[in-house]
């Protein structure tokens, strides 16, 4: 290039006129192409990210559920549960809400199961209901005496297309599979459409669709004919979007810290070639360009490349996500907007990134830049307090989000993340300070990385946040998979009952019990586990017993527990016998000084004992600490009360516990060893999707992580070749470069896992400081794998991929 080209002209400002700027940018253009092989490192450090920002924002917005599965196409949605009016609320219905869509709802048993299926009659091509149906294979049903299943439903029976089955002693015929593509775990069955009528027998409960404005809806509820139970209406849900925005913000944030990692390597190699532009006559204002103008190409190509990847690589991803999200998935369904910006902001970042080190060598003396000595570097300690202050602000703006308000969640991310980026330089200098003792290999890794402290804090900061991400997802799934809300059982666990769920336990006599009890002892010796009988009270003295009625005599109203709820309504829930055997399987300890006591339960407030003939019974309770599952027994009559009352005790069933979790085939043979004696069974509902989940943030995680690493070390090792030049012209071996390389990938990656897993915590306190129990269950595994296995792995592929000598160990070429 000419010295006169970039050289200001007399009469032109001291920046340089737009003749001078364009050379400059054409000059950096063709840096670019000339040293693409260097440069492809950095192209594909931002560019991965983008895919992976890419890919994380599609399964964000992929995986919240549709209100189609509920409502179908409709912005109402009226529940009627009275049988006796059921007919004449439907055209109550009709007339104030139309047009509207019916679909009849009758339950039915499932042999064997707690469960019940729900048997409905809905018109597959009806005015609102068409996106809650989806036909899988065979046709739909068309008359009474036809049904279509789900997969899930005909694996329970057995059956097929084509084939028939018995509901609630009804011979029906199987014609099809369909499913809801909105809620893929829903389990029922359909019938062709009727008024008020499911497969020939009476509806017992009907749901009215509509989409009226919201003043006729409100003229609906309050009229006279209008149902008394439940009406609903389909609302917004800004979780999702805030979920998307923060998801958006981390990776958009993980981008620029990308960038400024690659960034800050690539000023040092651009620093004797900006020392000769400067030489030549270039101003302070140039040589910045130089590097905005890089940092702004690198974009362009990183965002093109990046998102062309990461939509291509969703495409194929997105149906195996369908199982784990419980909803079928739209593959262009993409949030667009968000996307476009993420591609923008993959623009800027490098750009924004280039920035900083381009004003710190425009200063830079022109004798000083020719000898490719790097500027002195900020002590780290100069930034502790501001980032205090981030991480302070950033987490008390999560907190008061409530998970709600996006934009004090998105705030509070980027406060905590920026809070972790100062402090990475803090931490690089305590590392490269415990490297005194170490042997001469790591000893060099660390002091490396504390040399190159800028570099090696953006490079920290990235790794710390692509670790963050999937550590926080996996502990939110696992909340979420062994929540109260939403587990009744472990996968190891089993409830086997005599009888239904009801409080009506059917009498055996003592041979039937004896039989029931060794066909439970052969099915849990098959499994390697053990059956603790449960055992329930009742009073001999109800009206139900005395009255010595057929209903008397096949069942046995039991004691329930139970606290008011309405004015003459309670909520109840069953009441076991504290056997020694019950005291040792769910954790609590029989006593003496218990004997003036009634229960043993982990529920707080009055309780009151129910379904005997003293009424406003209060029940003196006992605590221990329980368990988080739903369907656990987690109320226990002691036995001096049972027998203060005069209560006599009956055999209601079995509790299973297996030392691994139940198979799908012990499974189904618990369900046909239910069905034959005439028994129930309650297993684990599947939470398949939330593992799946769980596990693929970990695995996805750990490869961005892993990339990051590499693209990240292998930037600042290749900026070190003259170190490795002098190391090799000293004697050092292969055995030697390989291990500087991975012990760099190793403490890296040791140091990201922490400061990620700590950070991901911090934010997760924060968010959920309104309940912390959600956070209670710790995935150990996940962890584990996080912080042992990643910087193990990362310093094993460092060490396999550093083997071979640099080109620029033996060759440098001066620009």
């Amino acid at each position: 290039m000419r010295a006169a080209t970039l050289a200001p002209a007399p009469n032109r400002p001291p920046g340089g006129g737009l003749p001078a700027r364009l050379a400059v940018v054409r000059w950096a253009w063709r840096l670019l192409r000339r040293e693409w092989r260097q440069q492809i490192l950095l192209v594909s450090l931002v560019g991965f990210a983008v895919a992976a920002a890419v890919c994380g924002l599609a399964a964000a917005n992929a995986y919240p559920e549709s209100a189609a599965g509920t409502f179908g196409s409709a912005q109402q949605r009226v529940r009627l549960e009275d049988m006796g009016r059921l007919q004449g609320q439907i055209a109550a219905a009709r007339g104030k809400l139309k047009p509207v869509e019916v679909i009849g709802h009758r339950e039915v048993t499932i042999p064997g199961s707690v469960q019940r299926l729900d048997l409905r009659a809905q018109d597959p091509h009806g005015r609102y209901g068409t996106p809650m149906l989806r036909l899988v294979g065979g046709r739909y049903p068309s008359n009474g005496t036809e049904i279509a299943l789900t997969r899930s439903a005909a694996e329970i029976f057995h059956t097929r297309p084509g084939a028939e089955v018995t509901l609630d002693g009804q011979r029906l015929e199987v014609v099809g599979l369909v499913e809801n593509p909105q809620k893929l775990g829903e389990i029922f069955a359909l019938a062709a459409a009727a008024q008020d009528r499911v497969a020939g027998r009476p509806a017992t409960t009907a749901v009215v669709l509509a989409d009226v404005p919201a003043d006729v809806f409100a003229d609906y509820r309050q009229s006279d004919n209008s149902p008394k139970f439940v009406q609903e209406h389909r609302t917004f849900n800004g979780a999702p979007v805030a979920a998307v925005f923060a998801l958006a913000t981390v990776v958009l944030l993980l981008v620029s810290l990308v960038a400024a990692a690659g960034f800050a390597v690539l000023a040092q190699r651009r620093l004797r070639q900006l020392g000769i532009l400067a030489s030549i006559g270039a101003t302070a204002r140039h040589v910045r360009l130089v590097l905005l103008a890089h940092g702004v190409l690198t974009g362009v190509c990183a965002a093109a490349v990046g998102s062309l990847v990461g939509v291509a690589a969703w495409l194929p991803l997105a149906p195996h996500m369908e199982q784990a999200v419980g909803h079928r998935i739209d593959r262009l369904a993409l949030p667009w907007t968000t996307v476009v910006l993420l591609a923008l902001i993959a623009v800027l970042a490098p750009a924004a990134a280039a920035w900083w080190p381009a004003r710190a060598l425009a200063r830079i003396p022109a004798a000083q830049a020719l000898t490719a000595r790097s500027p002195r570097p900020v002590r780290a300690r100069q930034s502790v307090w501001a980032a205090a202050a981030l991480l302070a602000s950033g987490l008390l703006s999560l907190a008061a989000a409530h998970q709600s308000n996006a934009l004090l969640i998105c705030l509070g991310i980027v406060a905590v993340v920026a809070g972790l980026l100062l402090l990475s330089p803090l931490l690089v200098r305590l590392l490269a300070a415990t490297a005194a003792r170490l042997p001469f290999t790591p000893r060099l890794a660390l002091r490396g990385l504390g040399r190159y402290q800028a570099r090696s804090g953006a490079a920290l900061a990235a790794i710390t946040l692509a670790i963050g991400i999937p550590v926080a997802v996996s502990v939110l799934a696992a909340a979420s998979q062994v929540s109260a809300e939403r587990g009744n059982l472990a996968g190891s666990q089993m409830l086997i009952r005599i009888g239904s769920q009801d409080p009506v336990v059917p009498r055996l006599s003592t041979a039937e019990l004896g039989r029931l009890q060794r066909a439970i002892d052969q099915y849990t010796a098959a499994l390697g586990g053990s059956a603790a009988p449960l055992v329930m009270a009742y009073d001999p003295k109800s009206p139900q017993e005395k009255a010595g009625d057929s209903e008397a005599a096949a069942g046995q109203p039991t004691v329930e527990v139970g606290r008011q709820s309405g004015p003459h309504t309670w909520s109840s829930w069953a009441a076991y016998l504290a056997t020694p055997e019950a005291a040792r399987r769910f954790g609590f300890k029989l006593t003496a000084a218990d004997a003036g006591k009634d229960l043993f339960t982990p529920r707080a407030g009055r309780l009151d004992l129910l379904n005997t003939v003293r009424r406003d019974l209060v029940a003196r309770t006992e605590h221990y600490q329980g368990s988080a599952y739903s369907s656990v027994p987690d109320a226990f009559l002691i036995p001096a009360a049972v027998r203060r009352y005069g209560w006599s005790t009956i055999t209601a069933g079995w509790f299973v516990q297996a030392p691994h979790n139940l198979t799908k085939t012990q499974v189904t043979a618990a369900r046909e060893l239910a069905v034959e004696n005439g028994l129930v069974t309650e297993v684990r509902d599947q939470q398949d999707g939330l593992a799946t989940l769980r596990w693929a943030s970990v695995a996805g995680g750990a490869l961005l992580a892993l990339g990051v690493l590499a693209m990240t070390v292998g930037t600042i090792r290749g900026e070190a070749a003259d170190e490795l030049r002098t190391l090799t012209a000293t004697g050092a071996t292969t055995t030697i470069r390989r291990g500087l390389t991975a012990a760099t990938a190793g403490f890296l990656a040791l140091a990201g896992a922490l400061l990620g897993t700590a950070g991901a915590y911090a934010i997760l306190l924060a968010a959920f400081a309104d309940d912390l129990s959600r956070l209670g269950h710790v995935p150990y595994v996940p962890l584990a794998l996080t912080l042992l296995v990643l910087p193990v792995a990362g310093a094993a592929t460092a060490w396999l991929a550093s083997g071979r000598e640099p080109v620029s160990m033996t060759r440098r070429r001066l620009e």
